[in-house]
């Protein structure tokens, strides 16, 4: 074996290496293992948010980090841009609440006071030749929005009237809609059950901590039962209730969200004033969070942060192979070959796929078989007063388009209308996006860019009303960008896993395993960086 070009870090003394001996020999044109350690070194392949999570987690906790991307940009599906002077995101535009990776590492990066709450959250089904309710279930709709109990059967007696129509006559129908009911109504009382036992039980720790204030401020309570110790008018603090996070502390926490609208300009609607509290998607806040520059920005933040740490990031360089050596995993590049401890696969499957396909065939088999979809998004500015009139615009972020309508784009999203931010930029302007393409429909996105434009406008026109002409354009194609989950597709993952659990310090994160969203993959990569360091400070 040629000797690689890049010495990644000696390994300490005492400590096993891969093949269960201690303390191994030095490597070549190392220092000898009794003197002076480097930090481990970890390699990350792959730039998007996942990747950048990952790294930014690993290089928190001390160890040194290289990151390779194979283009010139970092971000992945997170990408900023400009049209007609205005900043926009060109890919994922929003940071979801539920799952709150995203939003958490947008605060540890310094981002927490540019969060915004959406302008807008009502958007429109485009389907029979009317833009209509969008169908609701589980009690929010598909945007996150809370819904009546009677929204489900009017919005989906408007979606699909056939249904209803053909439920008269049809035994075996009548009794499927009968039991969703059922199911929907008991769906419905637990729920309504577990709000009653979450009030109870707040009002029985609310009860305890008042008791316990009262004997606190009585004389000579110092060293009570249950008070060991306490001065009798030292501060008592509660428990945090049950299912209640406390955002933790670090750049950007405590910032304000800065969302429009004079009962929030210290916060979010209900919450302090000056403080920055994610809101309580119970009581009807909103399910995901921009911010001000487009979500695309995080992605530059989060590298920044990594730099600052001490990682490094290589921008057109990919990963040619890889090889697991007597001293941990070899990264051969085009200009060097890295050594390094531990490797987190932050890549598409199929580039995972080609690159363990040495290491762990089964593995990359598996990986092989996840297909991917492709689309198109084509982002327009159009002047405010073209819009004038058209009423399809009014309160509303965008509106989804069923597939087997017989349309070209598949949903668009009323940006101006959904971030203020944006509609405080460019006041004269009204910016929107259409996306296009759907999995094994692909065929749309080669068409030049101009014919994607004149697909998008024809479809709006038919939808809004809109016949005006956009002063700029922007069309971005993401070529094999989500993968397509497939039935089975979670034992599939199960199944490479643990295939690769007998290469030590190899972890898998991204889209193509636990989620496509932001959030979803800011979790998979954080996920990979906190097992890579387990199992180093094992």
């Amino acid at each position: 074996m040629s000797v690689p070009t890049t010495v990644a870090a000696v390994r300490p003394s005492g400590r096993p290496g891969p093949d269960g001996a201690t303390g191994p020999a030095p490597r070549p044109g190392t220092a000898a293992a009794s003197g002076p350690t480097l930090a481990r070194h970890i390699v990350v392949i792959g730039g998007g948010i996942a990747g950048l999570a990952a790294a930014h987690r690993l290089t928190g906790a001390g160890l040194r980090v290289t990151l390779l991307e194979s283009t010139g940009r970092v971000g992945g599906k997170l990408r900023s841009g400009e049209i007609a002077g205005t900043p926009v995101d060109l890919g994922a535009e929003a940071l979801r609440v539920p799952r709150p990776e995203a939003v958490d590492l947008a605060r540890a990066v310094g981002l927490g006071d540019r969060l915004r709450v959406p302008a807008a959250t009502d958007a429109a089904l485009w389907t029979r030749g009317a833009l209509r309710p969008i169908p609701s279930c589980r009690g929010r709709d598909v945007l996150g929005r809370a819904r009546t109990a009677d929204t489900y059967e009017v919005s989906l007696r408007a979606a699909v009237p056939q249904l209803f129509e053909a439920a008269r006559h049809d035994g075996a129908l009548l009794t499927g809609v009968r039991a969703v009911r059922r199911r929907t109504a008991e769906q419905q009382r637990r729920a309504a059950e577990e709000r009653q036992a979450v009030e109870r039980r707040r009002i029985a720790e609310e009860r305890r901590i008042a008791e316990q204030r009262r004997l606190a401020d009585r004389p000579g309570t110092a060293g009570q039962p249950g008070l060991p110790g306490r001065a009798r008018s030292g501060p008592l603090v509660p428990r945090p209730r049950s299912g209640f996070t406390r955002p933790g502390p670090g750049p950007g926490a405590g910032a304000d969200v800065g969302c429009a609208g004079p009962e929030s300009a210290g916060g979010l609607p209900g919450g302090p004033r000056g403080a920055h509290t994610i809101p309580d998607l119970s009581r009807g806040g909103p399910d995901y969070l921009g911010l001000d520059g487009g979500a695309g920005t995080l992605a530059g933040a989060v590298a920044d942060a990594v730099r600052a740490a001490g990682g490094e990031i290589l921008r057109n360089t990919p990963a040619l192979a890889l090889t697991r050596g007597p001293y941990g995993w070899e990264v051969r590049t085009a200009a060097r070959t890295l050594l390094c401890d531990g490797l987190v696969l932050a890549t598409p499957a199929w580039t995972a796929a080609t690159l363990l396909a040495a290491e762990a065939p089964l593995a990359a088999a598996e990986l092989s078989e996840v297909a991917y979809a492709s689309m198109a998004l084509v982002t327009m500015a159009f002047r405010r007063s073209h819009l004038e009139g058209l009423t399809a615009f009014d309160g509303r972020c965008g509106f989804l388009v069923p597939p087997g309508d017989g349309h070209t784009i598949k949903a668009s999203t009323f940006l101006t209308r959904k971030w203020d931010w944006l509609s405080e930029r460019a006041k004269d302007l009204f910016l929107l996006r259409t996306s296009i393409g759907r999995y094994g429909q692909e065929e749309i996105l080669y068409l030049d860019d101009a014919d994607l434009v004149s697909a998008a406008l024809r479809d709006l026109g038919e939808a809004t009303g809109l016949t005006a002409r956009p002063v700029a354009t922007d069309v971005t194609r993401w070529i094999g960008g989500l993968p397509h989950y497939a039935v089975g597709h979670p034992a599939r993952v199960t199944r490479v896993r643990n295939g690769l659990s007998t290469l030590p310090g190899l972890r898998l994160c991204g889209a193509a395993y636990d989620g496509v969203g932001v959030a979803d993959c800011v979790a998979s990569g954080q996920r990979a960086a906190d097992e890579i360091i387990a199992a180093e400070a094992a």
